[in-house]
């Protein structure tokens, strides 16, 4: 049988138990939402970084795309027609090109504060994508244009060289361009997919969200 002392100190002492059990677990459960809440804003931060950039970058490709496509269909025109007899009047013609920069900021940034990790998958393979592209997109027009432009192209003898190679330079960096403006509109739909459904929103106030950006 337990003593009278027992009896009485002893639902206290289960009663404060409880208390600083309960204690321990709300404050972990607070915690948990509130690194929750900062990993939730942090990744919001990053998707309306990507959004901007995404945007950006499309507007400079449609701003360039044009210009680029009647490039190579004059330079192709003038090269069929024999318009082209010195290397001069190529470098003209070729030096009116310029490529476009694009930023990946915004990809760069999510990487290095490991945001990226606290995405959906299906986000991440979308931006994985669209800036793989990009890369490649640009890596193509720096080695292409320092390949047409170096020295040993732009002798006489092998300016008709120059010009084929320049032609379908053109060809590739024309429908590269055109892929990324399609990419481009895949990945942002995707990015307000992901807000959307972080923030359980409707696409209208997915929408709304992404024209304040």
């Amino acid at each position: 049988m337990p003593s009278k002392s027992t009896a009485v100190w002893l639902p206290r002492v289960l009663f404060e138990s409880a208390l600083i059990t309960m204690s321990i677990l709300l404050a972990l459960g607070l915690d948990e939402w509130r690194e929750g809440r900062q990993d939730e804003e942090t990744v919001e931060q990053a998707l309306s970084n990507f959004v901007s950039e995404i945007r950006r970058n499309k507007a400079r490709v449609d701003d360039a795309a044009p210009f680029n496509r009647g490039l190579r269909d004059v330079l192709d025109h003038r090269n069929r027609d024999g318009d082209i007899s010195s290397s001069s009047e190529f470098i003209d013609i070729i030096e009116s090109y310029n490529p476009v920069v694009l930023q990946s900021a915004a990809w760069e940034t999510a990487l290095a504060t490991g945001s990226v990790a606290k995405m959906e998958y299906n986000l991440v393979s979308a931006l994985s994508l669209t800036y793989g592209l990009q890369t490649r997109y640009q890596q193509t027009t720096r080695d292409g244009m320092a390949e047409l432009m170096s020295p040993e192209n732009l002798l006489i003898d092998r300016i008709e060289w120059a010009i084929y190679n320049s032609v379908h330079y053109l060809d590739d960096v024309t429908s590269m361009e055109t892929e990324l403006g399609v990419v481009y509109e895949e990945a942002e739909a995707v990015v307000l997919d992901a807000w959307m459904n972080m923030m359980e929103a409707s696409p209208d106030e997915a929408r709304a969200w992404a024209e304040r950006l």
